[in-house]
């Protein structure tokens, strides 16, 4: 079982547009104000598609990898994007039995659509979230399965400590990469070169720091599919200009004390994801 997701909204939208499904009532009395705002967004939607450079629909095969204990956000954010792509096929790929939910690390369970080992070589894009990602390297048939799909598919991308992963597979070797900020450092023994930086595109590598970066990740990513303007009207769409509160995101900003505390608190993590 697969989905095929046409988008938020302004993909619903274009879909009954593109489809001449009728828009209002079926006994096709149309109130004159509704009438012009379907008119409006049907000229908005042609504008966009229209824009140089953007490619509206496609069908893009992408696969979101889950296993025990992933990371909510480093699947949802990127998917909030990533299936704002019309014609986008996307698999919530579980390591796992098809007929169970799969549980992220905050307790929040989601239904897969395929199992892991049943996707097909060649993706357009494969993407491992972080997490418990020790459940991971401890599952020889689930890395089995990334290091076949990583080296098919045509991008290969990571949120936080999914990079790890990614390194177990030996799909980072000479790349340059990142991860979250307390274990970046351990993509050296993974053959690969640790970057600090949010986002980090490699050929046809990218991988996102922690956590929240992957929404970063998924825009470039989207911007490198269907083109500048249709990343940039999702961005718009989604109000992603972050504020944070405190603005202690990174080691750097907290400081020397409460960064200390964060790597202590992160040790069996750190321990978990070395290099043997």
């Amino acid at each position: 079982m697969t989905e095929t997701h046409d988008g938020n909204s302004a993909g619903v939208a274009w879909d009954a547009i593109h489809h001449d499904q009728p828009p209002l009532a079926a006994d096709n009395v149309r109130d004159p104000q509704a009438q012009a705002a379907w008119d409006r967004s049907v000229a908005a939607h042609h504008a966009l598609a229209a824009r140089p450079g953007v490619t509206f629909q496609s069908d893009e095969t992408i696969v979101i990898v889950l296993h025990p204990r992933f990371d909510t956000l480093d699947a949802i954010g990127p998917h909030y994007f990533l299936s704002s792509m019309l014609g986008a096929t996307i698999h919530l790929a579980t390591t796992g039995d098809l007929d169970h939910p799969v549980t992220s690390a905050g307790g929040l369970p989601l239904t897969p659509t395929i199992r892991l080992t049943d996707v097909p070589d060649a993706p357009t894009v494969l993407l491992v979230p972080g997490g418990d990602t020790s459940v991971l390297l401890t599952d020889p048939q689930a890395m089995s399965d990334i290091q076949r799909l990583g080296e098919k598919a045509a991008i290969v991308t990571s949120v936080c400590t999914g990079a790890i992963a990614l390194g177990a597979a030996g799909l980072l070797r000479g790349r340059r990469a990142t991860s979250h900020w307390s274990v970046r450092h351990l993509l050296t023994g993974y053959g690969a070169t640790p970057v600090d930086e949010r986002v980090v595109i490699d050929g046809n590598v990218m991988t996102a720091a922690g956590v929240t970066a992957g929404m970063d990740l998924a825009i470039r990513l989207v911007a490198r599919l269907r083109g500048d303007d249709y990343a940039r009207f999702l961005e718009l769409g989604a109000e992603y200009a972050p504020q944070p509160p405190f603005g202690t995101g990174t080691p750097e900003k907290a400081g020397k004390e409460l960064t200390a505390l964060a790597r202590d608190f992160y040790a069996t993590i750190e321990q978990d994801l070395e290099a043997r």
